[in-house]
Formats: C-alpha cells, sequence, structure tokens
C-alpha cells in the first residue's frame, strides 16, 4: 500500500468517526431541512469562513517568521556591539600596557637614543635641545621634545620615524625639518610629543 492510499484511509476513517458524532449528525439534519437556497448560502458561508481561517494562519505565520528575523537581526546586531566593545577594551588594554611597560624614570632623551641605537646611529648623533610641557589631562601628561639628528641617511630615518610612531610609551611626530648634510647626509631637526602618566617621572 503506498503512502497516498494510507492517507486516503486515514482521511475516509477520520470522516466516519466525524459521522458518528450526534453534533454532526445534528448539524446534518439542520442542513437538510434548509431550503435549497438557504443550503447554497451555508454552503458559500462557509467556504468564504475557511479561506478566511486559512488566510488568518498565513498570516499569523507571517508574522511568526517575520518576529524570529526580528530577534535574529537583534541578536545579530547586539553580537555585533559586543565585539566592537571587546575590540574596544583590547585596544584601551593595549594603550595601558604601553605606558605601564614604558620607559619608567628614564629621560626622553634615553628613549629617544634607545631608538637611534636600533637605527645604527651612535648616541652622539642625537641630541634633546629642550622638554617643556604640553596639554595636560586627568592622568596623562604631553611633553613637548625637540631633537636633533646629524649624519643620519634615508632608510635609518624611515626607520627611526616609525619607531616613534610605534613606541611604548607612545611618541607622535609633530614637526620636521630636514637639511642636507655632509657626504649624502641628512641632518634632521624635529618636535615629539611623548605621553606618560603624570605618576612617571621622566
Amino acid at each position: 500500500m503506498g503512502l497516498s492510499d494510507k492517507l486516503s484511509e486515514q482521511w475516509n476513517s477520520a470522516l466516519e468517526n466525524l459521522k458518528d458524532q450526534s453534533w454532526y449528525q445534528q448539524a446534518q439534519s439542520s442542513f437538510q431541512q434548509l431550503s435549497p437556497e438557504q443550503q447554497n448560502y451555508v454552503r458559500w458561508g462557509s467556504i468564504a469562513a475557511s479561506v478566511l481561517l486559512l488566510f488568518y494562519f498565513i498570516f499569523s505565520a507571517a508574522q511568526s517568521a517575520n518576529a524570529v528575523k526580528d530577534e535574529y537581526r537583534d541578536k545579530q546586531e547586539l553580537l555585533t556591539t559586543i565585539n566592537q566593545a571587546g575590540d574596544e577594551i583590547r585596544r584601551l588594554k593595549g594603550q595601558n600596557a604601553g605606558f605601564s611597560t614604558g620607559a619608567g624614570s628614564a629621560s626622553w632623551k634615553a628613549i629617544l637614543q634607545n631608538i637611534a641605537s636600533q637605527q645604527g646611529l651612535t648616541t652622539e648623533s642625537l641630541e634633546v635641545s629642550k622638554e617643556s610641557p604640553g596639554s595636560s589631562q586627568s592622568m596623562i601628561q604631553e611633553t613637548l621634545v625637540e631633537a636633533n639628528i646629524k649624519g643620519i641617511f634615508v632608510r635609518p630615518l624611515v626607520g627611526f620615524l616609525y619607531q616613534v610612531e610605534h613606541n611604548s610609551p607612545p611618541m607622535k611626530l609633530k614637526g620636521l625639518q630636514v637639511e642636507n648634510g655632509a657626504e649624502g647626509a641628512l641632518n634632521v631637526k624635529m618636535i615629539l610629543s611623548g605621553f606618560m602618566p603624570k605618576t612617571e617621572k621622566k
């Protein structure tokens, strides 16, 4: 026996059980007592009610699907917000780590000389001519540093400036003046901003 035959058998069995119900028999008897015109009204009314009921179920299913989509979208937006917040927290932690693992009590001159030595420069080639306080925030103090480098070539200069911009504690290049030096080298004057917590001593 195929699936369609089983479904047909179950449908017929359900109809037989329905016909055995007393309320169905009473409704059938009342229907038979109606005039042909009234019976047509009942038939069309049943069809209309069935159509309306079908549309109601379709509308309810669509509303449920939309509700599920809205909930999924809200959860996705929440997840995105959480991820962005996590990225921001990690960024701030990285900044704090930069401050906390900085040069401690070392001067900005010592910090710049360390960067210069990484580019193969001698400590004598770099001179810090001036340090002055910059802007001050609740926990961070800016220091303006004027420095000169003599006899540096282009590639070490690029490396030096890159290390300055990616240093810990943080530093930013605010001004740069390059002049030709001896034997193709360059003489550089620069103004830097250095940032340290106020509790640190420079």
